[in-house]
């Protein structure tokens, strides 16, 4: 995936600690039960897997799964978490961006507040490469941060929408956010659904775009 080693190390630093999270997103869940069909999308990439709550989600609901991450113990930690389930999926180490997979290897792609953590041509590069293995009619669905998340509190401010995240654990990284005025230079607008959520819980505001579409 396209960041910033900075971004690597971070995660890295984190899971190899033991970071995870021990249940899906509730939007994720909502948003994959009304949109995935395993009929129509038996093969899902889970771009940015983490700890696998996300992507073990979908692995009971049937998927044939996927995933790519770029921090080793990530792998490591859903690879066992998978195991002890009794589930199965194909994980991949992606450092340089360019993804494994053939052209056109999917029926859906799910990339769920991952994208952001690059810089603003990251970002333009992953999505491309997103696309290249989507195939024609496959599903796309992200979620992007959006402006007012806590992570911009106290960030550094680099320009270009760009900051480099001072707090929550991911001291360093880099994260860009989107206005709602720039999603449509990254999507056609046109041809995809692009709607939100936030929350606010423990002092901590989360606000997210949620963008979809058949390509």
């Amino acid at each position: 995936m396209f960041e910033a080693t900075v971004n690597h190390e971070v995660w890295e630093s984190l899971y190899s600690r033991g970071h995870r999270l021990d249940y899906p997103s509730d939007m994720f869940v909502r948003v994959t039960y009304r949109l995935l069909d395993v009929r129509r999308h038996p093969r899902v990439l889970d771009y940015g897997f983490g700890s696998g709550e996300n992507l073990m989600h979908l692995c009971r609901r049937g998927f044939s799964m996927t995933g790519v991450e770029v921090s080793h113990s990530a792998l490591a930690v859903t690879s066992e978490r998978l195991y002890s389930a009794g589930l199965d999926a194909d994980l991949h180490i992606c450092m340089d961006g360019k993804l494994p997979f053939k052209d056109a290897s999917f029926d859906a792609i799910t990339a769920w507040q991952v994208l952001c953590y690059n810089d603003d041509a990251g970002f333009r590069k992953a999505l491309a490469e997103l696309h290249r293995v989507l195939r024609p009619g496959g599903l796309f669905i992200a979620a992007i941060t959006a402006p007012g998340d806590s992570r911009q509190d106290g960030a550094e401010v680099l320009g270009q929408g760009v900051f480099r995240i001072g707090c929550q654990g991911q001291e360093g990284a880099v994260l860009r956010v989107l206005e709602e005025r720039e999603l449509s230079s990254y999507f056609d607008c046109s041809e995809c659904e692009i709607g939100s959520f936030s929350h606010e819980f423990l002092g901590i505001c989360s606000r997210h775009w949620i963008v979809h579409y058949e390509k």
